[in-house]
Parts: structure tokens; sequence; C-alpha cells
């Protein structure tokens, strides 16, 4: 058997009452830095287990004092405690399994000096006592030294080598066994090993002293011990210098003090030597392996298809699984406690052996009956409307055997599907209940009816052709509508309310369909109680005779031509007449605009105007006023018919203008003006081309 021991281990652990025994062994090694710094490791190893009655732990510092080549201390520094972590028991045989009694743990204390080069080198040490009573081989109580020397120039720029990490160091009594001590150098200098002394150092008096400057001495071995045979061994305990490979046969049990030197050497010159100080337990250790399958238990039945195995073997320390799916090969697993998640559900018998391919294997069988935990569920049918089946259908996981019954609404059914309808709108709970051997489950969930869409419309009354009726949606849905309009079978429409206006007369016979897409999924149609009807417009139409007059005899015959009409409103200077034919006499001048409106039996109307040009003018002249307050004659104005421009102009005797207007109803009221003669001008322009122009004159009295 081969092991791996830790970083080279500098020293003792640590106690922390007077009577302290639970040091093992350490070891210390250096880092330089660069210039006249290097980091200085120490490695202890305490005992947890029951040879260390009082639990004793590290202790919260430990001092690392450095003396010169005279042994003249140099300078010491208080390390503070760090942690510390368990080293693994291993034995590197499945067979074998040592007892629950092996247990150390390793603390690693570090720091920085400042050591410039000086001849002869320095020399750190630490020192703490005790060892375990336990120790077969060594003389009564003892303590440990554990030291690194750097050596001087010219080998001053140098790190020590280091143990690589090691397990708890634990032999097994009679059998045949290989530990690796073997040592790393950063400098790649040729390491030598060899078995040696530990150094003792500190007293029961004194367990954790300021170190003494060297020399150490070695401990004391018992009567039957030395450093080279430290150990009850056939053949003697022996460490290869090349390898650091050391053999041992331990024949009695006991715990061990065991010492290993390498010595660093560089170009034929040894630079230093690195001292190990180990402890050795030899124990009993047992070879029986059981492998032991745990049972499935009533608690793991109908829980899935995944199972979480739980391993009950005594010794083994590797696996091998085989699950028992006979259709597929990779149902294995070296893991101690293994996961595992079968396909289907079934019986399947699970392998187990422990320590495979070893002369100490064992193997186990047990049977599991894999269910996949029932769990069912239906798909819960769109909203349905009233009188509409769904039907409803099993999913989830279940076997071929399962059986199912339904209910809802007094009804019941079997099966893997249930049809189900509801007359009335209403929320309907429906519950399924499913058994396969010892698993069940059920599920209950709720079909939804809603009322189907009730179509409406309205339509306006009935129109001329070219009006516009109104059309409007009137139905009742629960959810959202989409709408189609047909007038005469064609789609005129999709909004739920629009104006149409027909183009030509007729009956038109007017439809609604509307849908919905979710909740009651239903189309509806309707139709309007009545169709449309379009009516014919009348014609309005007349003639006048003569379209133009003078003012001198504006009498003009306006005779009627329309279709179609039972009413006529002829509109003329702002009067209405009533009749198809009239005659009319204009009271002004110009073009004056003649409508007719028509009417026809359905209330359908048409209009037309007819345009007369009356020409000429009229105009009066006053030749006086008297402008006096008393409401007669009071204001001078012409009285003018016919003119399309007008302008007055008043002047005094003096040729000085004192009224003026375009306005052919405004008048002169003479304000601020005397008595007299006063001239005037009028000129205008009829409704043609002729301008005329009047000049005269008029008295104003008061």
């Amino acid at each position: 058997m081969r092991m791996r021991l830790p970083l080279t281990i500098l020293g003792c652990l640590l106690g922390v009452v007077v009577e302290a025994t639970h040091i093992i062994g350490g070891n210390m090694y250096y880092d330089h830095l660069g210039g006249s710094q290097y980091r200085v490791t120490l490695v202890l190893y305490r005992d947890c287990g029951p040879d260390n009655a009082n639990g004793t732990g590290f202790d919260a510092s430990a001092i690392l004092a450095v003396f010169n080549s005279s042994g003249g201390q140099v300078t010491s520094a208080n390390v503070p405690y760090a942690g510390e972590v368990p080293l693994p028991v291993e034995l590197n045989d499945p067979c074998l399994t040592a007892p629950p009694t092996v247990c150390v743990r390793t603390a690693v204390y570090e720091t920085v000096f400042n050591l410039p080069p000086v001849a002869g080198g320095y020399t750190v040490s630490y020192q703490r006592c005790c060892r375990t009573p336990a120790m077969a081989n060594l003389a009564g109580q003892q303590g440990i030294t554990c030291t690194a020397s750097i050596p001087g120039p010219p080998l001053a720029q140098n790190s020590s080598p280091r143990f690589g990490d090691i397990p708890a160091i634990a032999i097994c009594v009679g059998q045949e066994m290989m530990v690796d001590f073997s040592a790393t150098d950063p400098d790649g200098d040729a390491l030598v090993y060899e078995l040696c002394a530990p150094f003792t150092g500190g007293t029961a008096f004194d367990p954790a002293p300021f170190p003494d400057p060297p020399p150490y001495s070695p401990v004391g071995y018992s009567a039957g011990y030395s450093a080279a045979d430290p150990v009850d061994s056939d053949p003697p305990m022996s460490i290869d210098p090349s390898t650091g490979l050391l053999q041992i046969a331990a024949t009695a049990q006991g715990v061990y003090t065991v010492g290993v030197c390498v010595t660093e050497v560089r170009d034929g010159v040894t630079v230093g030597v690195t001292r190990g100080d180990f402890l050795f337990k030899v124990v009993v250790c047992d070879a029986e392996v059981l492998a032991v399958v745990a049972e499935q238990g009533e608690a793991a039945l109908c829980v899935g298809l995944t199972q979480e195995f739980e391993n009950e073997s005594v010794n083994g320390v590797s696996w091998a699984w085989d699950f028992g799916d006979p259709n597929i090969t990779t149902d294995v697993s070296s893991l101690q406690e293994p996961v595992w998640t079968y396909a289907q559900p079934g019986i399947y018998t699970v392998r187990l052996i422990a320590n495979p391919g070893s002369p100490c294997a064992d193997t186990s069988f047990q049977t599991y009956d894999m269910q996949a935990p029932m769990d069912i569920w239906f798909e819960r049918p769109q909203i349905l409307c009233p009188g509409e089946e769904a039907v409803l259908s099993i999913a989830g996981i279940f076997g071929p055997d399962a059986d199912f019954e339904w209910e809802t609404l007094g009804a019941a059914g079997s099966g893997t599907a249930f049809p189900v309808a509801y007359a009335a709108p209403g929320t309907y709970a429906v519950s399924v209940s499913g058994v396969e051997g010892a698993c069940a489950d059920s599920f209950v969930d709720s079909v939804v009816v809603l009322a189907a869409p009730i179509p409406g419309l309205f339509v306006g009354p009935d129109v001329c052709v070219g009006g516009k009726v109104e059309l409007a949606s009137t139905s009742v849905s629960l959810t959202p509508l989409t709408y189609e309009w047909f007038i005469n079978n064609e789609l005129v429409s999709t909004d739920s309310a629009f104006s149409w206006a027909s183009v030509i007369q007729g009956s038109y016979a007017v439809s609604l369909t509307v849908r919905t897409d979710s909740g009651c999924i239903a189309e509806r149609t309707i139709d309007a109680p009545a169709p449309i009807e379009a009516f014919p417009l009348p014609m309005a139409a007349f003639v006048v005779d003569p379209l133009e007059v003078s003012l001198l005899d504006p009498e003009v015959m306006i005779e009627d031509r329309s279709q179609d009409a039972v009413a006529w409103t002829y509109v003329v200077e702002g009067r209405v007449f009533e009749e198809p034919d009239l005659s009319y006499t204009f009271t002004d001048g110009g073009r004056r605009v003649i409508t007719l409106t028509v009417e026809s039996e359905n209330g359908c109307v048409d209009t037309t105007s007819r345009v007369v040009t009356v020409s000429d003018h009229l105009l009066y002249i006053p030749t006086a006023f008297t402008p006096d307050g008393d409401g007669l004659n009071d204001v001078w104005q012409p009285s003018v018919r016919g003119a399309r421009l007008y302008e007055l102009q008043v002047f005094d005797r003096w040729g000085q203008l004192v009224f003026s207007t375009t306005d052919p109803r405004a008048g002169w009221a003479g304000d601020g003006a005397g008595e007299g003669l006063y001239n005037y001008v009028v000129r205008l322009a009829e409704f043609g081309a002729d301008r005329k122009e009047y000049r005269g004159h008029f008295t104003l009295l008061r």
C-alpha cells in the first residue's frame, strides 16, 4: 500500500494546558522571497482521537525564534493561529478499513523574516511539549523541536524542500504497506532520504517555552527501538534514499514516533537538512466487506420513477450499481448512494457490488417496485355554448391498467374520455378519480358555459334615392362581436353601426350576421323585419316668361313643368308661393332668383332655380326737407330702385361737401346745417353696362 504524506511538517501540535498530551509531530520549511526576505512555514499535527483525552487544540499562537550560527538570538515572531483542517485516513486497499480512533488535524503557521546573509546562516526553531504518553517507542513523555536551517553565502538565496500532502498515518498490523514521504525542492536540488531521530523539546513544566538555541537533542528511544528501526516490523522498516518511499510490515499494534530527514544537495554540496517528525498508528484493520442495498419500503411506493438508493454496506470503499433495467446497459453507477430515474414503471432487481474487482468484494440484490405517482388531469375545454358538447380526456401520469370514474351535475361515467354538455349557462364542476394498484389520484376542474350571442338590429325609416339610412346592431353578447351587414345579399359593412345611401329606387332586404371569437363561439343571423324602400325623387322644373324685364314693366309669368310633384313652393324676393303657376311683379332691379321646391307623394323633394334680369332704374329726388324733429320730412333721402352701384354727394352753396354715402337706404339729416339751397350729385349703374349721373339742388327749411 502507498500513502501520500502532507507538506513538510515542522513540529508540534499546540496544547492549551500544561499537561496537554496532544502533540503528534510537525515540520518546518522556508521560501526565499528575494533580497533578505524569507517566508517560514510551520506545519503542526495534533491528535483528535481518544488518546487526546482532554480534547486539546492548537495554541492561539506559535513562537518562532531565529538564531545565528553562534547560537545568538537574532529575532523572533509570535505567529497567530489561522485554523485547522482534518487529515483523511487513506489505506489504499479497499479490503482494509482503519478504526475510527485514528484522527489527525493539521494547522499551518506562516511568517516572514528579514534575514540579511551572514556567514554560517540561521536556524529557525519552534519547541512544544508534550507528545502523547501512548508512544510505544519513546522512553517517557517528551516534547518536540521543529527547525529550518537557512544557509549562509553563497547558498543564502535558497528555498528548502517540503514534504507533500500526507493522510493521517494509519498502518494495518500484519499488512505490507508503502508510505510516500517524497518531497519537492523549489530550486531543483537533489534530495536524499533517510530515517532519523526527531528532536525533543519542551517539558511538562514548561510546555510552550521560548525556543532554546541549537544544538538540539534527539528523542530518547525505548529499549529495542532506534531512529533506524522505530517500529516493530518484519522485515524492518526502510526508506528508499532516492524516492522517499517507506516500506513497512508492522507486527504489533501501538503508537510510534518516526523521523524522516531530507538532505538537500547542490552540485555535490549539502545545502541543508529538513527533518519531518511523524506519528504512526499501527492498528488492526477490518477486512470484512458486506454489500447491502436498503429496502424500498412502503413510503417509497408511488412517489415517482426517480429513486435515491441508500447504501448500507459495511467496509466498502468502491461500488458498482446496476439498476436492473433490461432494456438499456447504461443504468449503472459507481457512486456510493446514486440516484436513478427509470423510463417507465415496473419491478426491477437492483444489484450492488461493494469493492468490485477486489478479493473482498461482496454482492447484494434488492427488488424495487417503481410506480410513478399517479398524476391525472384533464384539459379544461374552451367555453361552451348551451347544448354544445365537449369530450374531456384524461392526461398525466398513469399506467395502462388505471381505472377512472367521472362525475358532473349528477351524471357519471368511466374510462379515459367523458362527454359533457349543459343546457344552460353556468360554471359546472367536473371531477375524475383514478386508481392503479397502490396508486391513486383525483382531479377537479370546471366547464364554463356562456350564453350565445343574441342578434338584433335597428334600421332607420325609408328614404328617397340618395338619402342615408342609419343601421345599428342591438345585439347582446358576453364577449366581443364581429359584424357583417348584407343588403340584397351583398356585404356592405363590418361596423356595428353605419349609414347607407341608395343610388336607385327600389326595395332592399337587410340582414346582420354576428360572430364571437371567444366565450361561447357562435354565429347568429337576423333579418330586418321589412326591407328598406328607396323612393324616386320628383323633378322640379318651371319656365319664366320673359327672362328679362324692365322696372317700368316688371311682371313675369311662371309656369310649372315639374314631374311627380304633388306640392310646389316658389321663393321670389323672399316671398313664398305654393301654387304651380303664377304671375309676379318685381319690386327692384337686378338679377333676381326664382327657386322652386317640389315634393312627391312619398315626401321626396327636388329643387331648381331660374334667374330673371330686371333692368332700368327708378329715381326720385325730393326738392326740400324740414329737419325740425317733428318726425315729418326730417331726412332728405332720394328713393332709388334698380341700382347696382350707387353714390350720393351733397354740397353747400360754396361747393363744400357736407354729406356722402354709397348706401341707397341712407339719407342726410342736415345736422348743423343752416337753411338754404344745397346741391347734389347722384351717380348709379344699372344691372347692365349703363352708367347714369344726376345733378340738382334742394332746399333745407328750418
